[in-house]
C-alpha cells in the first residue's frame, strides 16, 4: 500500500470518528444540563448504572460507530449496498442525536 493511499485511509478513519463524536457532542448539549437536575430526580431501578459511566461509554460507542462508518465508506460508493448502508447509518446517527434532545431536552 502506498503512503498516499495509507494517508487517505487514515484521514477517512479520523473523519468518520470525528463526525460521530460531533454528533455525540451535539446530543450531550441536551444531556449534560439534565443529568444533575431533572435526571437525578427520576425514580430508577437499583441496577441503573452510576451517572459517571455514561460519558466513557458514549464516547466509546460513538468511536465504534465511526469505525463502522469507515469500514462501510472504504468499500467505495460504487460498491453494491454501500449507498443504502450509508443512508441508514446517517439516519440512525441523526435519530441518536435527536433522542438525546427529546429525552433530556424535552423531558
Amino acid at each position: 500500500m502506498s503512503e498516499k493511499i495509507r494517508a487517505i485511509l487514515i484521514l477517512k478513519l479520523m473523519a468518520s470518528i470525528l463526525l460521530c463524536q460531533i454528533v455525540g457532542f451535539i446530543g450531550s448539549l441536551a444531556t449534560n444540563p439534565a443529568i444533575r437536575t431533572w435526571y437525578e430526580t427520576l425514580k430508577k431501578p437499583a441496577f441503573s448504572p452510576p451517572n459517571w459511566i455514561f460519558g466513557p461509554v458514549w464516547i466509546t460507542l460513538y468511536t465504534l460507530m465511526g469505525i463502522s462508518l469507515f469500514i462501510i465508506w472504504q468499500q467505495g460508493l460504487k460498491a453494491r449496498g454501500v449507498k443504502p448502508a450509508l443512508f441508514f447509518f446517517s439516519l440512525q446517527l441523526l435519530l441518536n442525536a435527536l433522542w438525546s434532545w427529546a429525552f433530556f431536552g424535552l423531558r
